[in-house]
């Protein structure tokens, strides 16, 4: 009799131990949702952030050629355009230092930012009373202009600064999640092959005892009373197959929030602002774009995925030189090079390229910026 009840509590432990794996699963792919979750706010954030310095350096040059354009036509509507930048631009500064709270360098920098630019539009505001009041004379504007240039390429300088330092933390925070995501991928896969094995056994061990119970018991108490323990015990299993299909059904639920991030990152490579082409450094093929990449560069999904990038470069041995350059040290951030779309039209391109594990591969991932109409804006 000692020996049964020892056999209920050893199935009594094994149904625990499974029961708390499956909780530890649950609770680890959990936390893995939010810190994914939180990684989507992290990137978004840095993007946000990318564009509120792209969007303050452009101000500073449309009120540079504002400045310009007052200069050589005296027409008052430009230096209107000058004193909207200027409110325009002190509510982008405002935003990108509420944004940078949490990093001491960004904000650092946003701090040093905001005097720089407050100083580019006193001297647009200087240069506009000498010209009222002096006139157009180059002796009396010559000064100005030049600490103009000077403080234009310390903005331009230290806003780079701060979007590579958006960009390290970005590559720090995805080489983070693929590890996580391995990590908790195959913690999963291994506590389900755990909870599965420890019910089985139980459940194995459950039949063995009752199939064992009832050939001891069988010669030694009525039907009646063998009806009443096959009734006991059939419930006994009812509720057991009952947790089973309860664990079961948990187990496909995470299986389908793990997929749902899944298309989360998806989305968030779909919909990213610049161009996104993936390839491979040994022969330059096209492995994967986002949507942004195929309307940047007039070719279908189709088209794109393996085609050699040498297609679309203008010179070929300069951009084989930075492959060779991201692939040494990992990445290569904010290098041009000419590329042509589908009809032949070139694009001056500012890239960040990294090298990363894709499928198993190392391939390049190329973050890539139309930066044609930007340079073409900056003043001779």
């Amino acid at each position: 009799m000692s020996k049964s009840i020892l056999n209920k509590q050893s199935l009594i432990f094994l149904f625990i131990l499974g029961i708390a794996v499956l909780a530890s699963v649950s609770l680890l792919t959990y936390m893995n949702l939010q810190d994914q979750n939180s990684d989507h706010d992290f990137i978004q954030q840095t993007f946000q952030r990318a564009d509120l310095m792209d969007n303050i350096y452009s101000i500073v040059n449309e009120s540079e050629t504002s400045r310009r354009g007052y200069f050589l036509t005296g027409d008052k509507q430009f230096v209107s355009d000058i004193n909207n930048n200027r409110i325009t631009a002190d509510s982008l500064l405002k935003q990108l230092r509420a944004n940078s709270l949490d990093n001491a360098n960004q904000l650092a920098n946003a701090e040093l930012l905001k005097p720089m630019v407050t100083e580019r539009f006193a001297l647009f505001n200087d240069g506009i009373e000498i010209q009222d009041s002096k006139g157009t004379n180059m002796k009396f504007h010559k000064n100005i202009f030049d600490k103009g240039k000077i403080l234009n390429i310390d903005i331009k300088n230290l806003l780079n600064k701060m979007k590579k330092e958006e960009f390290r933390s970005l590559e720090k925070k995805k080489e983070l999640t693929e590890t996580s995501s391995q990590f908790t991928f195959y913690t999963f896969l291994a506590g389900v092959f755990a909870s599965i094995l420890i019910f089985t056994v139980a459940f194995v061990s459950l039949i063995k005892k009752a199939s064992h119970t009832f050939a001891i018991e069988n010669q030694e108490i009525s039907r009646e009373e063998l009806e009443q323990i096959v009734k006991e015990r059939t419930a006994e299993i009812s509720q057991i197959n009952q947790k089973l299909y309860s664990k079961v059904s948990e187990l496909e639920k995470m299986e389908g929030n793990l997929k749902s991030a899944a298309e989360q990152y998806r989305k968030l490579f779909e919909q990213a602002h610049d161009a996104i082409v993936i390839f491979s450094p040994e022969d330059h093929k096209v492995i994967e774009v986002n949507r942004r990449a195929c309307d940047l560069y007039g070719f279908s999904r189709d088209e794109f995925i393996g085609l050699s990038l040498k297609n679309i470069w203008k010179n070929i041995p300069q951009d084989e030189d930075n492959i060779k350059h991201t692939v040494e040290k990992g990445y290569y951030h904010n290098f041009q090079s000419v590329h042509s779309r589908k009809d032949m039209n070139e694009m001056l391109m500012e890239i960040n390229a990294s090298v990363f594990n894709y499928r198993g591969k190392n391939v390049i991932l190329s973050i890539n910026r139309d930066i044609t109409d930007r340079i073409l804006k900056v003043p001779v």
